[in-house]
């Protein structure tokens, strides 16, 4: 069966190297024409660098250079719109024949605007499209609205976002959590650059510890996503771009001061010689704890934050392509709970937490543009992500069963080391106006963890009765493989009308390995596997019956099964087992998604409604007594149908040249089809239908002021 698999993935991956080779060959030579052109500010007559010149409907385009200078090359004789768009300025059509042979002069003079609605994202269709023509609607948080917002990490700056909701849970380590349209952050995709390498153990503390300062912009696609970006995209996708240097030389230094030692400092700096281009940033935050109610507990942890970045690329080394490595690292110390002046020092101290944190990444990839259009691109990722993690379970449960303080030989922390690969190749083709994407991804996640545990209620392990107070340490190895499959095809009907198709194959497979120290946490424990493949379909609609009206409509499914860490568990501090037992199945979704907006010079306006049926709802719960026999201390479970339905409505308006009005408005039904059949002896049975955590109206008002300078 392992054999046969193993094949087939061989195969598509030699077919795709094949198409990506030979194609090109394949395609009748034609004579091409050539746009060039100059991008200049309209008011200042300054030339304009880092223009975004696009040919709509094809995969061509270029950038204008530091004289604002652009050209395109090898276009198909035709009629093509072409589009200049850049942040900050009003985009800019012309329509244009080309003809073969001959080379065209087409310049662009571009308006300044605060009112941001142009910009080129990757995240709905994963090929560069112009934000207004893309039909899998996207909303844009560019680096500029961040700083305006006075953000400094991600989590600040995905607040107050229609449709998206960040809260914040235990007020000992300050957990973080992003919802979307109902759905907590499991069900959410994190991506930095296409890769999700933040789920999982990072994605506990990685809303609060990805700064800001290497973050060009963050694209949010909400709805269905399995279908391009796999396993846990259901409510949809947190896509980070980071920055690219510019196109002249530059430095900056930002420095923010505040109570409570609530600081920042960042740097970043860009240079550009030739064919090579570099970027680096650093960025470092701390704030000290806050007791906002008096309560001696904080409400806001300690923390003290330190991440850097940088990024080359070459060009042009074989041709039209481009090679680019990124790297990042992160390392971050935060410690909560009781501020009694004996106790805050002691990290295994009833009521506290410590958690210490370093993560390295590294990112390589090429792609290449053929002369017909098509291109090929393949990446690779490595992350690794480290916690050194103490709080009161172990000293607490040991403390109330024994009357005394435990050994310090067994005072440990929980350790968990975290490794993510992912493998990513595809290949997009021009047919005409339209355009094809395949690829295929393999994502590999590793996880070893250990810590202490002691037993609270007798239990019986091969007949042998243990009771409560025994000590042990638990261990475990844990590993998870995903291997996708996807192709999309985008298909412009008319000038006002699109549609996009795609499907993905997954094939997830799961490995679970515990161990441990005493008779409790037998080394033999049973090996649990859990094997799953799916299928997921999507369709989205663009229609423009006018020109500032966009309408959008997308279907899909989803799905989602357990990985090796949860989010559930961030207070353990032991090693939990967990059992995926195997009739559990995987977590599906169907989604439907309609959206409206309306944009002019000086005010946009968008409306959308949104629904996602669940099927076999996955939750977290206590292992029963014949599984705590066989060692495990928890289980995941199909719990039923649920769904999550509502309106989302949001508006940015230019009440004046330097004054903008922001209001958003987001109600949320979010329900189980039937009430908890695990809450029936509890109190809460009658609310256990709806979804935790989910406010029904939730709104934000914001207002920005740009007197001069």
């Amino acid at each position: 069966m392992t054999g046969r698999r193993e094949r087939r993935w061989v195969g598509v991956i030699v077919f795709l190297a094949i198409m990506t080779t030979f194609l090109p060959t394949m395609i009748r030579a034609e004579e091409f024409g050539i746009i060039r052109g100059r991008i200049l500010d309209k008011v200042t007559g300054e030339p304009l660098p880092g223009v975004n010149i696009i040919v709509k409907g094809r995969l061509l385009g270029a950038s204008s250079g530091i004289e604002g200078d652009y050209s395109i090359l090898n276009i198909t004789p035709g009629s093509y719109r072409i589009v200049a768009t850049m942040i900050g300025y009003r985009s800019e059509y012309k329509d244009i024949e080309i003809s073969g042979g001959e080379t065209h002069q087409l310049d662009f003079e571009l308006v300044e605007t605060v009112i941001e609605m142009d910009d080129i994202v990757v995240t709905g269709t994963r090929t560069p499209r112009y934000i207004k023509d893309v039909p899998v609607r996207t909303e844009v948080i560019t680096h500029q609205r961040m700083v305006d917002k006075g953000a400094s990490t991600l989590y600040e700056a995905l607040q107050g976002e229609p449709g998206i909701r960040i809260e914040q849970q235990c007020s000992a380590c300050n957990f973080s959590m992003i919802r979307m349209q109902g759905l907590k952050s499991d069900h959410v995709q994190i991506m930095i650059n296409g890769k999700s390498t933040f789920a999982g153990l990072p994605a506990v503390f990685g809303l609060q510890q990805i700064p800001v300062a290497n973050i060009e912009r963050v694209e949010v696609v909400k709805g269905a996503g399995s279908a391009l970006h796999g396993a846990g995209a259901i409510a949809g996708v947190v896509n980070i771009i980071t920055k690219r240097p510019g196109y002249k030389p530059s430095a900056n230094l930002t420095m923010r001061l505040g109570e409570h030692n609530t600081n920042l400092f960042s740097l970043g700096a860009s240079y550009r010689l030739d064919n090579m281009d570099i970027a680096l940033s650093a960025q470092k935050n701390t704030g000290d704890e806050i007791d906002e109610d008096g309560d001696k507990a904080t409400d806001r942890v300690k923390t003290d934050n330190m991440a850097t970045g940088v990024e080359v690329s070459w060009y042009n080394l074989l041709g039209n392509d481009q090679i680019r490595f990124s790297g990042s690292t992160i390392n971050e110390t935060r410690r909560g709970g009781d501020l009694t002046d004996n106790l805050w020092y002691n990290p295994f101290a009833a009521g506290s937490e410590k958690i210490l944190t370093t993560r390295y990444e590294a990112t390589i990839g090429y792609e290449k543009r053929f002369i017909q259009g098509n291109e090929f691109g393949i990446g690779f990722t490595y992350a690794k992500h480290n916690r050194n993690a103490t709080n009161d379970a172990f000293f607490g449960d040991y403390e109330a069963i024994h009357g005394t303080v435990p050994p310090v030989d067994l005072m440990r922390p929980y350790i968990a080391d975290g490794r993510i690969y992912i493998l990513d190749i595809n290949y997009a083709h021009p047919i005409g106006r339209h355009r094809l994407l395949a690829g295929v991804q393999y994502h590999r996640d590793e996880m070893e963890e250990s810590g202490m545990y002691c037993i609270i209620d007798s239990v019986t392990i091969d007949g042998v009765i243990f009771e409560p107070g025994y000590t042990y340490q638990s261990t475990s190895e844990k590993h998870a493989d995903n291997f996708g499959a996807y192709l999309q095809g985008e298909f412009p009907v008319r000038t006002d009308l699109e549609l996009v198709l795609g499907v993905r194959y997954d094939f997830h497979s799961s490995e679970d390995n515990f161990g441990g120290s005493g008779d409790v946490a037998l080394l033999d424990i049973e090996t649990v596997k859990y094997e799953k493949g799916v299928f997921n379909p999507r369709a989205a609609i663009r229609f423009q019956p006018l020109e500032n009206l966009v309408l959008r409509g997308s279907v899909g499914t989803g799905f989602r099964v357990p990985y090796s860490f949860s989010e559930d568990l961030h207070l353990c501090s032991g090693s939990p087992r967990v059992l995926k037992p195997k009739g559990l199945e995987s977590e599906n979704s169907m989604g439907f998604n309609l959206s409206a907006d309306y944009s002019t010079l000086r005010y946009t306006i968008s409306a959308g409604i949104f629904r996602t049926n669940l099927q076999n709802k996955i939750s977290f719960a206590d292992a029963d007594d014949e599984q705590r026999s066989r060692g495990f201390d928890f289980k995941w479970e199909n719990i039923g149908d649920a769904y999550t339905q509502g309106i989302e409505l949001g508006s940015r308006l230019l009440l004046r040249d330097d004054l903008i009005l922001d209001a958003t408005f987001t109600y949320t039904d979010a329900q189980y089809e039937e009430n908890r059949c695990d809450f029936e002896e509890t109190p809460y049975y009658d609310d256990s239908k709806y979804i935790s955590r989910v406010p029904s109206p939730t709104a934000n008002i914001g207002v920005e002021w740009r007197p001069g300078n």
